[in-house]
């Protein structure tokens, strides 16, 4: 009883302390542009597609990676990059030591990070961005930062409503002349390289006139008022410096350095793959006044509208697939006008958040009774060894892909999943993207992720009851999760949460 007692006194102690410490958005400063492209001397490999939009997927997450290690090791200008999580495992670091290694030939790298996995890392971040041509910011951050994760929640508690609101977009811009967008962050499991799990997920690389749009998207949200310079955010000092920070880099092991270099040609020949589009931005406008008082909704009403004019065909692809109620609308009228609707997501088994799996569980025989199939991820999917690195063996395999397919013409592509989260509370962008040629190009992809031995399908039998088709037959339990998952799935359940998945 009274380490219980201790332990109440010390949690208010810790949210009393809190509401001490403020952050307040930066309104008085001068906006920053990015910088104009780099020459086409220096990207010759994209003189042929100057005047057009050129688009290349990556599908796989080692040629993602490679890829993206490849435009880091390009610039020659600029380097603009916007992500949720960044990790300091062999892909974190690879990036970083790229970006140091771009800011000390000269170019300017600036890094809008979100708040929500920084535990520990505002030290690093001061000391990398003691470099004059580095800047980091963080998104929306949190006023207390110092402990772990759990007790800078407890922390910050009376600033809830301010910090739930998240930067979940996914951006790198290169030169003014490269970019790529899409759903992977920035650690080993978004490209094959974790041991135990490792996600299936999907990306674009885009050159033409279309980058500028991208680059003014940056700067939108690098000139937030609540985008704020790391330097300036309350917390620890370390004894950590640019020189410390960079002996320590060339100290971490990477098996991802050692990449042969990239002559204009190869850019050429890589662009010269991809597909001609017309292409139109949707991004949610981050927060003039205060992110709880902003909703940032315009990407989800822009994919709700699209999907009203879907006449045959619907593919709708999210990790966590939790429709709202204006989604389960639009999706009813497709299905009602006879368009076949095809939903990919998780199964237990293979999602990282039990939570979102449960709150998705309560929406699923709705979606089957108004004639929409569903397909599920295996996390011993048979194609896991096509996503994960050659080193990787028998890891698990989730989705982490964000997209839809709209008839046979258009698809989107970007960092929104289909759940309230992201369609009410996180700020999002993505791409929707006119041409056929692509289209057709991501139903071949897709079609491998459907198969029996790599998705269970999800229907209901005569009595209504849940049943899953897959290369061995029918189940009538989720497959395949051990009984304490589905505990942790039930329990989850009956949390009144869904709003915040």
């Amino acid at each position: 009883m009274g380490r219980c007692r201790l332990a109440v006194i010390l949690l208010l102690l810790a949210i009393g302390l809190a509401a001490c410490a403020t952050v307040e958005p930066r309104r008085d400063r001068r906006a920053e542009v990015a910088l104009a492209p780099a020459s086409l001397d220096v990207w010759s490999g994209l003189a042929d597609f100057s005047a057009e939009n050129r688009i290349v997927p990556l599908n796989r997450g080692a040629p993602a990676l490679r890829w993206r290690l490849r435009a880091l090791r390009a610039a020659t200008r600029s380097i603009d990059l916007q992500t949720f999580i960044w990790k300091d495992d062999g892909v974190g670091v690879a990036l970083v030591r790229e970006m140091v290694a771009a800011a000390e030939r000269g170019v300017q790298v600036r890094v809008l990070l979100d708040d929500s996995f920084l535990v520990h890392a505002d030290d690093a971040l001061r000391a990398l961005s003691e470099h004059p041509n580095i800047s980091y910011r963080i998104y929306n951050p949190a006023a207390q930062r110092d402990g772990g994760m759990v007790m800078r929640q407890i922390e910050n508690l009376n600033d809830f409503a301010r910090i739930n609101h998240r930067m979940h977009n996914k951006l790198l811009v290169v030169d003014g002349r490269v970019a790529i967008l899409g759903g992977r962050n920035l650690a080993d499991e978004y490209y094959g390289y974790q041991q135990r799990h490792n996600f299936r997920d999907f990306e674009l690389v885009l050159a033409g006139p279309f980058i500028s749009h991208l680059s003014e998207v940056f700067d939108l949200y690098w000139n937030d008022p609540w985008s704020l310079p790391v330097e300036e955010l309350h917390g620890r000092r370390a004894d950590w410096d640019y020189a410390a920070i960079k002996s320590w880099l060339a100290g971490q092991p990477s098996k991802h350095d050692h990449l042969p270099a990239t002559e204009p040609e190869d850019w050429a020949k890589f662009f010269s793959l991809g597909y001609g589009a017309d292409i139109e931005l949707l991004v949610d406008a981050p927060p003039q006044n205060s992110p709880e008082l902003d909703a940032p909704v315009q990407l989800a009403q822009a994919l709700i509208e699209r999907i009203d004019t879907v006449e045959e065909d619907l593919i709708l692809v999210s990790a966590y697939f939790i429709p709202t109620q204006s989604l389960t609308a639009a999706i009813e009228r497709a299905t009602r006008r006879g368009v076949r609707v095809r939903i990919f997501t998780n199964s237990l088994g293979a999602n990282n958040h039990v939570s979102a799996h449960a709150a998705y569980t309560a929406h699923r025989p709705a979606l089957l009774k108004a004639g929409a199939e569903i397909y599920e991820l295996r996390a011993d999917a048979a194609s896991r060894e096509y996503y994960l690195a050659p080193a990787v063996v028998d890891a698990r395999l989730g989705l982490h892909e964000k997209g839809a397919l709209f008839d046979y013409c258009c698809l989107f592509v970007g960092s929104a999943n289909l759940d309230p989260r992201s369609l009410r509370l996180n700020t999002e962008v993505g791409l929707l993207i006119d041409s056929p040629e692509l289209n057709a190009r991501l139903r071949k992809m897709l079609a491998r992720d459907l198969l029996p031995p790599n998705a269970w399908k999800v229907e209901l039998d005569e009595g209504g009851e849940l049943v899953w088709i897959g290369s061995e037959g029918e189940q009538r339990h989720t497959p395949p999760a051990s009984f304490y998952l589905r505990l942790e799935s039930w329990f989850f359940g009956l949390l009144p949460i869904e709003g915040q998945m």
